[in-house]
């Protein structure tokens, strides 16, 4: 256990102690004192300034119990900012409702519940502000060279390539040395010359038994032992763990959509696809007859898709090209720019249209595929639906993506688009499909939003 990593858990204790406290005081000034300035009434009294400041202690306290046992305090806590805010928000919700129930059954003298509202919403705000310094001084002190994990990386290939660069950007790491498959069995010496926090291993060539004696070495040595599954392992990522008999048994799922989590997604689809037909159908009939206009054309453009389990469907979005641009599309293969060969994309496509170029600039055009939703042949967040063509140039590899709905937008969407290249749009796609969650559809449903008023602030 490295010092520094105590450190800043201790940092991170002290910080949501100090935060939560003043978000508690915050709110009971707000109640007592600041009330009026809304027009409301504040209350006479309820609890003396200086019992409360006892009892904000005791809460406080209590509060960084819960959070210490729910994992918030472990010493190699990494998690994105948004995986923390999250964690900083279901914790206080959690704990602050436990707290109250625990008043209720007591029959204790109780606090304004406008003071436990605000309480809630203070403490959010303030325990995450007092995370992002935390985390400003962590990244300090490694970009300083101080407490930088010191990295000795096993292997060659593509794979090694990756995790190099990845070493090389993150001011986190120290890469020390790296060591080919060739040395091995010269691990022992490394070891003893770096004296590295954490060895690595990422190549192209597992072996179970080399990975296990690899291992044994460097925690002989007190370092930490990490390795990269080669991609059809991958699978552990949607693992469940039961036993059968006496024995252990994986249980490899193909995504963890599945259960509770797939009905209140697929409920969730449903609603918001609804009331997106309704909001958005002025919207609708502006396009439709700007649309019709232009041509005396369809209004609608229906493509037969791949959609979940392998059954076609017609994916509908507004017509963005000439009547007879699915004929033109033949002579125009040999200038296909997207990589990969599997995928069509013309940056200057003379099959769209003028309106139909400013349809998709602001991703207007895909608004039909709400209907799609609605009828439960897609969702909002998934894989990009698939043309039969495409998916019949699909790996082995890639055809679990079909056991879940094709998405209005989804992970690979958010991360490039239509600059990426097939396998790296599989590899986005297949990632969503094994780490799949609630929050993580909340974060690709906002940068989508993000991306298309960028777009179109820029067009």
């Amino acid at each position: 256990m490295r010092k520094v990593d105590i450190f800043f858990a201790l940092g991170r204790i002290l910080s949501d102690g100090v935060m939560i406290f003043f978000a508690l005081m915050g709110a009971y000034l707000f109640r007592m004192h600041w009330f009026g300035f809304f027009g409301l009434s504040a209350p006479t009294t309820l609890v003396p300034f200086e019992l409360f400041q006892m009892y904000a202690l005791k809460l406080t306290s209590a509060l960084l119990g819960i959070f210490a046992l729910n994992g918030r305090y472990n010493f190699d806590a990494d998690e994105k900012i948004w995986d923390e805010l999250r964690s900083i928000f279901w914790t206080l919700t959690t704990g602050l409702a436990i707290i109250i129930v625990l008043f209720f059954f007591r029959q204790s003298q109780f606090f304004s519940r406008w003071i436990f509202g605000a309480a809630w919403g203070f403490s959010i705000v303030l325990v995450f502000c007092g995370r992002l310094i935390v985390r400003h001084f962590r990244r300090t002190w490694w970009k300083n060279g101080f407490g930088r994990i010191r990295v000795l990386l096993l292997g060659t290939g593509k794979l090694s390539e990756e995790i190099q660069k990845f070493f090389e950007k993150s001011p986190r790491y120290a890469l020390l040395e790296i060591v080919p498959e060739k040395k091995f069995g010269q691990l022992g010496k490394f070891l003893k010359s770096w004296h590295p926090s954490l060895v690595l291993l990422a190549t192209d060539e597992p072996s179970q038994q080399r990975t296990g004696a690899l291992a044994r070495l460097a925690h002989s040595h007190h370092a930490d032992f990490h390795f990269l599954p080669d991609e059809a392992a991958l699978d552990l990522a949607a693992v469940e763990i039961s036993t059968l008999k006496n024995h252990p048994v994986l249980k490899l799922k193909s995504t963890r959509i599945g259960g509770w989590g797939a009905v209140i997604k697929s409920g969730i689809d449903r609603t918001t696809a609804a009331a997106g037909l309704t909001i958005f159908s002025p919207i609708f009939a502006a396009i439709a007859w700007k649309i019709w206009k232009q041509d005396r054309g369809p209004i609608f453009y229906g493509s037969t898709r791949i959609g979940k389990n392998g059954k076609m469907f017609r994916c509908w979005k507004f017509r963005s090209m000439v009547m007879n641009a699915d004929a033109q599309k033949k002579k125009l293969m040999k200038k296909n720019e997207r990589k990969g060969g599997v995928l069509f994309k013309m940056e200057n496509d003379p099959r769209v249209t003028e309106f139909g170029n400013f349809l998709r600039k602001t991703s207007l055009d895909e608004l039909p595929q709400l209907w799609n939703i609605l009828c439960g042949e897609m969702s909002l967040i998934g894989p990009r639906p698939h043309l039969p063509e495409e998916v019949k140039k699909y790996d082995a590899d890639h055809h679990p993506l079909l056991s879940i709905k094709p998405g209005l937008t989804g992970y690979a969407q958010i991360n490039g688009r239509s600059s990426l290249s097939f396998d790296d749009e599989m590899k986005y796609e297949l990632f969503y499909l094994k780490n799949w969650s609630p929050w993580l559809d909340l974060i690709i449903f906002l940068k989508t939003i993000f991306l298309v008023l960028q777009r179109k602030n820029s067009a």
